[in-house]
């Protein structure tokens, strides 16, 4: 195989990573409707993980608190997101998921999941090797060289 230069690579990157979140927006609306967002989505991983506040999803997500709200509004509306208020600061919510919430997200990452593994199944196991070692390599770096700029990806 002949090696890319960076700047090639880079771009073979920047073409891949679109069409795969892409495929995951198309699996994203077909399970839940055409106004269902990636954004959402990702909102809901976070809470997921675990209940957190505005500021600190608005943090995570690298985005500004309108933004973040704005995402977390609509998540309230479907009835996915539940708004508490924190019990050490009156300024702020704790944000969860409600169980409808919990059962559409993981529903949702199932089909995305399924989506992708059929992909990675038409690879031969040394792409599939390759693939994985460049994933684990690409995420050790960008999480070493994170320099917590603020990336607004809600439109």
């Amino acid at each position: 195989m002949t090696r890319l230069k960076l700047e090639d690579l880079a771009h073979e990157v920047m073409t891949v990573l679109p069409q795969i979140n892409r495929l995951m927006a198309v699996e994203l609306r077909q399970e839940v409707d055409d106004s269902a967002t990636m954004p959402q989505f990702r909102v809901l991983a976070y809470l997921h993980e675990a209940p957190m506040t505005l500021t600190a999803l608005a943090q995570k997500r690298r985005v500004s608190l309108q933004s973040a709200g704005e995402l977390v509004q609509a998540l309230v509306a479907r009835g996915w997101v539940l708004r508490t208020p924190d019990p050490s600061d009156r300024r702020q919510s704790i944000l969860e998921l409600t169980d409808e919430g919990r059962t559409n997200y993981a529903r949702v990452q199932n089909r995305m999941q399924e989506q992708l593994t059929a992909y990675l199944a038409l690879l031969t196991d040394t792409e599939r090797d390759t693939v994985q070692g460049a994933l684990i390599a690409l995420q050790r770096v960008i999480q070493t060289q994170d320099s917590g700029v603020v990336i607004d990806d809600s439109k």
